[in-house]
């Protein structure tokens, strides 16, 4: 009996172990139009960096319709609107994401983590 439990055991944290590494990739974003980044989720926040049209950004985290990306220079927080999350938006043919997603909802924020490519 105990050995089958530890059978059973191990073989969840097998499978939780495997897809573990799937599901902490990242996922990205496509900028839709030029826009500040901002160093809080507030509109008021300081501007720290810029996005451009058709630029691509990895999400590192979110806040009600805010997400937080990470770009070349200070990171920071845009509103959801300036972000596309299709997998080939526009002119970038054979660029995007796959795969699925899942959110953990924070103190502070809501991180999502996705299987991507």
């Amino acid at each position: 009996m105990f050995t089958r439990t530890l059978k059973t055991a191990a073989l969840a944290t097998l499978v939780v172990v495997a897809t573990a590494g799937a599901s902490m990739a990242a996922q990205y974003a496509w900028v839709d139009y030029d826009a500040n980044v901002k160093k809080k989720h507030h509109n008021i926040s300081q501007t720290v960096n810029q996005v451009w049209e058709g630029q691509k950004v990895k999400i590192i985290g979110q806040w009600n319709n805010w997400y937080k990306i990470q770009v070349p220079g200070p990171d920071g927080w845009v509103k959801a609107g300036v972000l596309d999350f299709a997998p080939f938006p526009g002119p970038f043919p054979g660029y995007g994401y796959g795969g699925g997603s899942f959110c953990v909802n924070g103190q502070n924020a809501q991180f999502c983590l996705s299987a991507g490519y």
